[in-house]
């Protein structure tokens, strides 16, 4: 047999086995129709055949369809349940019913009308495991991906689509080459029961007598079972070539029990999508070109058949992500790299800018006279002046306040002052007067109502003076004297932007290292002062 190069990234490439008592084959699937097929006799040569298959091809997913005798079904009712506890339910009627197969499933189909409605649920199995375990252990053993186990009755309904038109009661009656003449009975889109019989080895015996004797055998059990009304009659579809179905057509007689519907292979498998075209009745090629058309849902298979399938779709997420991440880190990169032209195109638009002006600038340059300084100098004394312009000040708000406070204090008369501007609160002032032989005065304290350790407001700059006054006139009381300088210094204290006042001097030194001595028959002296003044200015005054 002539076979394809094995492929790993085949990702729509599928196969399918259809196993039968007697035989198996296997179908392709290629560009959207079957390919090549295989056929193996089901013992222990045929067998070994298949594996050889399996060595040899590429390990796509396998979709099972069994058609075997030793397939049993029973509508059951449980009660009304969800989750775990159906499950339990089931599990029990599992071990009653069918306790030695693994190929086991149950459907909903739908609720009693009356009392407790309870669930209706089909219940299906494969009661011969043998029938299916040795292929299975084959393709567990080369690990090829099973898709899904499914049966022709349970797939049946799957064709009901090619029809002319849906009836409620439909009876599908075809030929399968691997297991002989199937007839399924749906009701309502629902499968109900199905019949397999075995028949004589094609072209040994006429066909079409034996298909009638077995409708009408059919027929009477579904009368027996009373699936049907007398007022609904049954459809019955022959699924079959053109050579029985002539023979078919001049043997069938419609009732009002029976409508008998002949359906061409070919036409079906034209309305399907398929190219093929078959000469003999059998309709093996419909069925599985509908289920690797479908890809139906899993019925039979376990969680251990069906690993490699999950592996394989792990594999293939994981490979779906990479491409989209690579397909994202491409674009992106590409959106990198056209930010990164752009910039470079900008660089170099802002390099040639900057020799233009550069060459213009030079050439400005030679026309200008020759002076005795650089230009750098020229620029900095620029600056220099900006910046003296802009911290440029006058005592104006100094004698503003002194002013003020002057009024409030007529008894202190003003000598001198003296005064600078600095950004430094603790500069001192040149030819500070008050110091030397003066008396020392108490330390600057904090201004009034200040938090101790709160932030203190911002300034520019600071004025900063001294001020040397006396107290006149003067009654030679000098501890009234050192009162009223004190509240001077208080009150100045309590101007705003005042950041500290501090007493230089009083008339009288009143520390403890001070000798204090006097007669009677002294003179009155002078109650002289000096105080140090820190203004804070945030503007310019």
């Amino acid at each position: 047999m002539t076979l394809s190069p094995r492929s790993r990234f085949d990702f729509g490439a599928r196969r399918a086995l259809f196993l039968g008592a007697q035989k198996a084959a296997v179908y392709h699937w290629r560009k959207g129709d079957l390919g090549s097929a295989f056929l193996f006799d089901a013992n222990t040569q045929g067998r070994e055949h298949f594996g050889r298959y399996l060595v040899e091809t590429p390990n796509h997913p396998m979709h099972v369809l069994a058609d075997v005798f030793e397939e049993e079904f029973r509508a059951e009712t449980i009660p009304h349940v969800f989750g775990g506890d159906r499950e339990a339910i089931v599990a029990r009627r599992k071990a009653r019913l069918f306790r030695d197969t693994p190929y086991f499933n149950y459907t909903m189909q739908g609720r009693e009308e009356e009392g407790r409605r309870d669930d209706r649920i089909l219940i299906s199995a494969i009661t011969n495991p043998a029938l299916l375990d040795p292929w299975l252990r084959l393709l567990d053993e080369h690990q090829v991906p099973v898709a899904g186990i499914v049966s022709v009755p349970l797939f049946s309904s799957a064709l009901l689509g090619l029809l002319p038109e849906t009836r409620d009661n439909v009876l599908l009656i075809s030929l399968h080459s691997i297991s002989g003449l199937r007839q399924t009975f749906i009701q309502k889109g629902q499968f109900r029961i199905s019949r397999l019989v075995q028949l004589p080895r094609y072209g040994t015996a006429p066909y079409g007598p034996l298909i009638h004797e077995e409708m009408e055998k059919i027929r009477r059990y579904l009368n027996s079972l009373r699936l049907v009304s007398p007022d609904d009659p049954i459809d019955v579809y022959y699924m079959l070539t053109a050579e029985l179905l002539e023979e078919l057509r001049g043997a069938r007689k419609d009732s009002s029990l029976m409508r008998h519907h002949v359906m061409d292979l070919n036409e079906l498998l034209a309305k399907s999508g398929s190219a093929r075209r078959v000469a003999a009745p059998f309709a093996d090629q419909l069925l599985v070109h509908q289920m690797l058309r479908e890809r139906p849902a899993n019925v039979y298979a376990t969680r251990t058949h069906r690993r490699y399938a999950a592996m394989r779709s792990v594999r293939h997420g994981l490979l779906a992500a990479g491409a989209a991440l690579l397909i994202g880190g491409l674009a992106w990169g590409g959106v990198d790299f056209m930010d990164a032209m752009d910039l470079k195109q900008r660089s170099d638009a802002a390099v040639r800018k900057a020799q233009f002006y550069s060459a213009r600038y030079d050439m400005a340059r030679e026309r200008l006279p020759n002076t005795p300084v650089e230009s750098g100098e020229i620029q900095l004394a620029v600056e220099l002046a900006d910046t003296l312009r802009q911290y440029k000040t006058s005592p104006r708000e100094m004698l503003r306040l002194l002013g003020g406070q002057l009024l409030r204090h007529p008894q202190v008369q003003l000598d001198s002052l003296d005064w600078i501007a600095s950004t430094n609160p603790n500069a001192q002032l040149e030819g500070r007067r008050g110091g030397g032989d003066a008396p020392a005065g108490p330390e600057s304290r904090p201004q009034p109502g200040a938090e101790p350790g709160a932030p203190q407001p911002s300034y520019r700059f600071y004025q900063i003076a001294q001020i040397n006054g006396r107290l006149a006139p003067f009654d030679g009381d000098f501890r009234k004297a050192i009162g009223a300088i004190d509240a001077l210094a208080e009150s100045l204290r309590a101007s705003p932007d005042v950041r500290e006042v501090q007493v230089l001097s009083l008339p009288l030194d009143i520390s403890s290292s001070a000798n204090l001595q006097g007669s009677s028959s002294a003179t009155k002296a002078e109650a002289v002062f000096s105080l140090r003044i820190v203004l804070g200015v945030g503007h310019e005054a």
